[in-house]
């Protein structure tokens, strides 16, 4: 099916026709000064968000009842300047029609990642190849054999605001907190690599359940909100390891989890983690999650 060039909203910043589509994030009925009710519109797309007014000639609320939020539609409609040199530009609808998916590219909507996520994918599946520790290679592969989970994985947030908060974000965190953490075992051979590779791709699976997200935003579940990610996280890798059933060596899983739980750093910071980092592998998983974040949060900004 054909599917339109997009044009995108930041680049709406002139007086001018335009027919392109939008997410509708909201609808509402208003009441001009004329007392005629029409509708206005907030739009997205991945760029940004614009207000969007329509004056009808029909009843405009028989017109909201057929309005579906967080759809796409197409926009026909004239790119309005008021005041005159303000700036302030908003649209003008004419019609609009809601789209089905032929006609238009979901990453026009929501940010994505920029980097190949099935590359990312690779380097993950290649690390847990590589992997002697029978155990923990087993652990890894029963989240990524799993091809619900590892959709989930590969499209999940890795935040709401601060860093790799778009699809494919928590994916891409995930395997450059393990491209940090390859750097640090060829300085530190001394490190237990597939301990610290492990923690470094399963640090942060608690997020697929502690966040929700859609075509428009990217919010905190209510699990997220009275849980956090840390403690989802180390339960959903102690739930896997229960279900293995492998035996892996109690101080093993204590090792896993304390990766886990500790990879925001010290209690005193704040910043979530129940107990400080006291091994090796847990202090340069710590300081590789942060680096990544604090980096990437820099750049997006």
């Amino acid at each position: 099916m054909f599917k339109e060039e997009k044009d995108f909203i930041e680049n709406l910043n002139s007086v001018r026709r335009i027919s392109t589509s939008f997410v509708i994030a909201s609808a509402t009925v208003k009441k001009a000064r004329n007392g005629k009710d029409y509708l206005e519109f907030s739009l997205t797309d991945k760029s940004g968000q614009i207000t969007a007014r329509m004056f009808p000639n029909r009843n405009a609320h028989e017109i909201y009842d057929t309005i579906n939020e967080k759809c796409i539609y197409q926009i026909n409609g004239v790119v309005d300047e008021f005041p005159r040199n303000s700036q302030n530009f908003s649209i003008k609808i004419d019609d609009l029609q809601a789209l089905e998916e032929d006609y238009y590219q979901l990453d026009d909507f929501i940010r994505t990642s920029s980097k190949d996520r099935e590359e990312l994918l690779d380097e993950i599946k290649n690390t847990v190849e590589e992997m002697e520790n029978i155990y923990l290679k087993n652990l890894l592969n029963s989240f990524f054999t799993d091809p619900e989970f590892t959709q989930e994985f590969c499209t999940a947030p890795s935040a709401k605001v601060y860093h790799h908060n778009y699809v494919g974000g928590l994916l891409e965190h995930s395997v450059e907190v393990l491209q940090i953490c390859r750097t640090m075992c060829h300085i530190f051979p001394q490190l237990d690599q597939d301990l610290l590779y492990t923690g470094a791709i399963l640090h942060d699976v608690g997020k697929l359940k502690a966040y929700d997200y859609d075509l428009i935003s990217i919010d905190i579940s209510n699990e997220g909100k009275l849980l956090d990610h840390l403690f989802i996280s180390a339960e959903m890798v102690k739930e896997k390891i229960n279900i293995l059933d492998m035996d892996m060596p109690e101080e093993l899983q204590t090792q896993v989890l304390h990766l886990i739980l500790s990879h925001h750093g010290a209690v005193r910071n704040g910043w979530g983690s129940p107990v400080d980092p006291k091994t090796p592998e847990a202090i340069a998983l710590h300081h590789a999650d942060d680096l990544d974040a604090k980096v990437k949060g820099s750049i997006q900004k």
